[in-house]
């Protein structure tokens, strides 16, 4: 055998030996921590005997679990023209989606649809796909209203609905007008020419 082939064999064990290591590393640490949190609480009973005194300590064992869950809220929400919105009249034929449609592409949504639905609303409640809350929380505030004055739920809680496609936030319109929009104050350019 040549060193050259001996150099190679040796070489080819190197590279087998840290393709092997980079393989254990990343399957390691592709696993994801529990959430859980376990404590244990000791307590001390003093035992008193009337003829003799002893101390007993019992331990007693409490386990506690605590799952944690990061809030949606706390994400940064998706800019509104990349969030799709469906519109659904759940009240009447549909001469309610065009003032909702248009008032919700003037705040700068570009994809939203609208539908009649077949399940009437009681109310007006706004739907969202999973991490989508606060898209959801930004499409109430654009329509008029406050966070505490209308539903907001997970999608999977949502009447039937065709035509959802790739919306993360469904508008379900129930009676009811809808909420003034605040008034916007323009501002006057004054460019300073005298005439």
């Amino acid at each position: 055998m040549s060193s050259t082939t001996a150099l190679n064999i040796i070489l080819g064990v190197l590279v087998a030996g840290l393709l092997a290591t980079l393989l254990y590393l990343e399957t390691t640490e592709m696993v994801v921590p529990a959430t859980t949190t376990t404590v244990i609480e000791t307590t001390t009973t003093t035992t008193t005997v009337p003829e003799t005194t002893s101390t007993t300590t019992v331990p007693e064992t409490t386990t506690t679990t605590t799952t944690t869950t990061v809030v949606p809220t706390t994400e940064v929400p998706v800019a509104r023209f990349f969030v799709g919105v469906l519109v659904v009249n759940a009240t009447t034929a549909g001469e309610r989606l065009p003032p909702v449609i248009g008032r919700l592409t003037d705040a700068g949504y570009l994809d939203v649809r609208g539908v009649v639905g077949a399940v009437p609303a009681q109310k007006t409640t706004l739907y969202y796909s999973e991490a989508f809350i606060g898209e959801a929380q930004i499409v109430a505030i654009d329509l008029g209203y406050e966070l505490t004055e209308v539903t907001i739920l997970p999608i999977s809680e949502a009447p039937p609905v065709s035509g959802v496609g790739v919306a993360k936030v469904i508008v379900y319109l129930g009676p009811g007008a809808f909420p003034e929009l605040p008034a916007v104050t323009e501002q006057s350019s004054d460019d300073g020419a005298e005439g």
